[in-house]
């Protein structure tokens, strides 16, 4: 609940947000990084790739995608995320003449498996998602985002993404 009213609070001050000189209407970006998922019983991760298309300075769509890189091991069973597909809306505003703070929301399937003793289990799953976040720009097209995302499905789970900003 707490991520919730995060989001609520970042998506309201967006229209109050003062207008720096980045003006990025109509540019299309993408993402590349790592994103570890935490949940009260796995950690795991996948390498995570995001394109995106940025409607007004405060408004863009973004689809994502994963590919399990990291598992773990609980109890002797070997727990992977092996793979993510999403779409979010994502609202964001600049704090800084490179710095923006970002709020997303969106629905996330994802695929995982557990193998032990010879037998896996495999899970096909979707998930309402609520992220926040920000991002820096280290020039008007490269730039760093980090953000935090909290997934609704069963008992919930968190993922915190590091990622590398390219615009066109």
């Amino acid at each position: 609940m707490r991520i919730f009213a995060l989001a609520v609070l970042a998506v309201t001050a967006f229209a109050s947000a003062p207008s720096f000189a980045q003006d990025a209407a109509g540019q299309t970006y993408i993402n590349g990084g790592y994103n570890h998922f935490q949940n009260k019983t796995s950690d795991t991760g996948t390498l995570n790739g995001r394109v995106g298309y940025q409607f007004t300075p405060n408004l863009a769509v973004e689809g994502e995608g994963g590919i399990g890189v990291n598992d773990d091991k609980v109890n002797g069973v070997t727990v992977k995320t092996r793979g993510t597909l999403g779409a979010f809306a994502v609202a964001s505003a600049p704090v800084a003449e490179r710095l923006s703070l970002i709020g997303r929301a969106g629905y996330v399937h994802s695929w995982s498996e557990a193998k032990a003793a010879g037998v896996k289990v495999k899970d096909d799953d979707g998930s309402f998602a609520l992220g926040v976040g920000g991002q820096y720009m280290l020039d008007d097209a490269n730039g760093i985002r980090l953000d935090y995302t909290r997934y609704t499905e069963g008992k919930g789970a968190n993922g915190y993404t590091a990622s590398f900003v390219r615009k066109f």
